[in-house]
């Protein structure tokens, strides 16, 4: 996050997802700081009261941006997501031998290009079999190795979704 981070929203413990959700608002809308504070003080409040409520939904139910507007950046973030574990999990294939530095390249230009123009998140190692550098035995050898280093960091693997509610109307 930029470093004029309110003391609302240092107080409060956010995910990586709603760390960066909160980034792309800030730099892509007319969102304000004091405003994501609110949401972020609605998401507590929920869960004090056994409520589920997303930052995203919070900001929602504000109207500070359509759902339109919402729905296309939680799947940028959703993306920045993706594409930071699948340059280590690139990295890791590479180290392995399983693939050149050329090739890990052009598939996460591909995956940048298949973004921009359709919107499209597809990861890194689909790509890699597609053109056939890697095989299913290496993708779940590296997964698994990938996995495992994670658990041991007392994390997992990066599963953003999109959630389809952001595209209905109401409420």
């Amino acid at each position: 996050m930029n470093q004029s981070v309110s003391k609302e929203a240092r107080a409060v413990r956010m995910s990586q997802a709603d760390q960066l959700l909160i980034q792309i608002v800030l730099k892509n809308t007319k969102v304000t700081q004091e405003q994501i504070d609110q949401a972020l003080a609605d998401c507590q409040a929920a869960r004090a009261e056994n409520r589920d409520l997303d930052l995203a939904h919070a900001i929602l139910a504000h109207n500070w941006l359509s759902r339109a507007e919402l729905y296309k950046l939680v799947k940028a973030r959703n993306y920045a997501l993706i594409r930071q574990e699948d340059k280590r999990l690139g990295r890791r294939m590479f180290r392995k031998g399983f693939i050149t530095k050329t090739q890990l390249d052009e598939g996460l230009a591909f995956q940048r290009q298949l973004f921009k123009a359709l919107g499209d998140i597809k990861r890194i190692e689909s790509i890699l079999m597609d053109d056939g550098h890697i095989t299913p035995d290496q993708v779940r050898d590296i997964w698994a190795e990938y996995s495992s280093f994670l658990k041991r960091k007392g994390d997992s693997p990066v599963e953003p979704k999109t959630d389809p509610s952001l595209m209905k109307r109401g409420s």
